[in-house]
């Protein structure tokens, strides 16, 4: 007797996709703990520098004092952690905790265009110097890790960068 369409369906033949065997595990395998997964652990940590577009605009006094304000609202506001933040008269640097679905380019764009934006709106005398709307040098230094970059490194950078602009800085 032939069985029916519906029948052969309920049913698994011995090639069917829906037959299983049970596997039996030796006992080392049974009590496997699995830990559980933070997805901060899963951050991408980056020490990050920028330099002024021009050299005579230094980072001091309450320029200083504001980036210091800036920096932790503009990571506060895209959920990133901020490690530190230096800031010297002719350089910006700090270290940042981001997801790794967030693109290097997005978080350094973000922190160029915010920072740029809040000192040209309170440090009226830097707009009308720069024509831009951008207040830092084209590019950026970025490494893995939370260390600060090292000095040598630094000013090595700085130095290209004004060789880029056109600036002899010997």
């Amino acid at each position: 007797m032939e069985k029916s369409t519906e029948e052969k369906l309920r049913t698994p033949s011995s090639f069917s996709l829906f037959h299983t065997k049970e596997l039996e595990l030796p006992d080392s395998n049974r009590d496997i703990l699995l830990e559980p997964v933070y997805p901060e652990s899963y951050n991408l940590s980056y020490t990050c520098l920028l330099i002024p577009r021009f050299p005579s605009h230094q980072l001091r006094g309450d320029l200083a004092d504001y980036l210091h304000q800036w920096l932790p609202q503009i990571c506060i506001s895209y959920s990133w952690s901020l490690e530190f933040i230096i800031v010297y008269p002719d350089y910006f640097q700090w270290a940042i905790c981001v997801p790794p679905s967030t693109p290097r380019g997005l978080f350094m764009q973000q922190i160029r265009d915010d920072t740029s934006e809040m000192i040209f709106s309170t440090f009226g005398h830097i707009r009308m110097e720069n024509l831009s709307n951008d207040f830092w040098a084209l590019g950026n230094l970025v490494v893995l890790g939370t260390r600060p970059h090292p000095e040598d490194m630094i000013s090595q950078y700085i130095r290209l960068k004004r060789l880029q602009q056109g600036l002899n800085t010997l």
